[in-house]
C-alpha cells in the first residue's frame, strides 16, 4: 500500500530523529528494508539511491577519517591507542551509516512523491505553527520550487559540460561549459521552475493509518536492537 505524502513525510522526520541512537544491527535491519522498497520500484531506483551516495562518498571518507584517527573513541584511563579498536570501526561505521540513511530514505522520498506534494505535506506538519504568526504555506512554496529545481539545474549543467566536453574531473573546459548553459537559458532551452501552487492532499483511510502507525512502531522498534 502506497501512503499519503504526508505519511511518509512523517515517517522520514521520524527516522531522522532516532537513526541517531540506533546500533549497528538496527542499522542494517534499516539498510536491508530501504534496500528492498527500493528493489520493488525496479533497477533504476537503485541506481538514482547509489548515486546520491556516491555524491557523499567524500563526506563519508571524513568521517572515517575523523572517527578512526582524528578523534577516536578514548580507551581504558582515557588513553587513546596508537591503532583504531573495533569501537572505533563501529563508531565510525555506526556515524556514516547515518548519513547514508538518510540519504538513501530522502530518495526514495524524492523518487516517490512530487515536490509539490512534499511541500503540502510539509505545510501541513507545520500547521501548527500558524499561531506564532508563521507563514508556513509560504515557505512550503518556496520548498516547492527549489525541490523542483535544484535536480533539474543539475541536469542542465551536467548537459551543458557534457556539450563542452567536460568529462570526469577534468577542470579545463568550464569557462565553455558556462557560455552553453548561458545560451541554453537565453534560448529557453532549460527547465525553468513551475508553479507554486500546493495541492490538497488526500484524506487517509483507515488502512493507512494502520499502515503508518506499524511503520512507526518498526522505526521505533529498532531502537531496542
Amino acid at each position: 500500500m502506497s501512503l499519503p505524502p504526508v505519511f511518509r513525510l512523517a515517517a522520514l522526520v521520524a527516522l531522522g530523529a532516532v537513526v541517531f541512537r540506533y546500533s549497528l544491527a538496527a542499522q542494517l535491519c534499516l539498510a536491508a528494508g530501504l534496500t528492498l522498497m527500493a528493489m520493488r520500484r525496479g533497477t533504476d531506483s537503485l541506481v538514482q539511491i547509489f548515486r546520491a551516495l556516491r555524491r557523499i562518498r567524500w563526506l563519508l571518507l571524513s568521517l572515517a577519517v575523523i572517527y578512526l584517527v582524528i578523534a577516536p573513541e578514548p580507551g581504558p584511563g582515557g588513553t587513546h591507542g596508537f591503532f583504531p579498536t573495533w569501537a572505533d570501526f563501529e563508531l565510525a561505521i555506526r556515524r556514516a551509516g547515518v548519513l547514508v540513511l538518510l540519504v538513501a530514505a530522502v530518495e526514495l522520498m524524492r523518487q516517490t512523491t512530487p515536490p509539490e506534494e512534499i511541500a503540502a505535506s510539509i505545510a501541513l506538519l507545520l500547521s501548527p505553527l500558524r499561531w506564532m504568526g508563521i507563514d508556513t504555506a509560504r515557505f512550503s512554496r518556496r520548498v516547492a520550487l527549489t525541490l523542483d529545481a535544484v535536480p533539474k539545474t543539475a541536469e542542465a549543467v551536467a548537459s551543458a559540460a557534457g556539450r563542452a566536453g567536460i568529462r570526469g574531473r577534468n577542470l579545463a573546459g568550464w569557462s565553455e561549459a558556462a557560455a552553453v548553459l548561458i545560451r541554453d537559458i537565453e534560448a529557453g532551452a532549460t527547465h525553468t521552475a513551475g508553479s507554486a501552487h500546493l495541492p490538497a492532499l488526500p484524506r487517509p483511510i483507515p488502512a493507512e493509518w494502520f499502515t503508518i502507525m506499524a511503520l512507526l512502531g518498526v522505526i521505533f522498534g529498532l531502537l531496542w536492537v
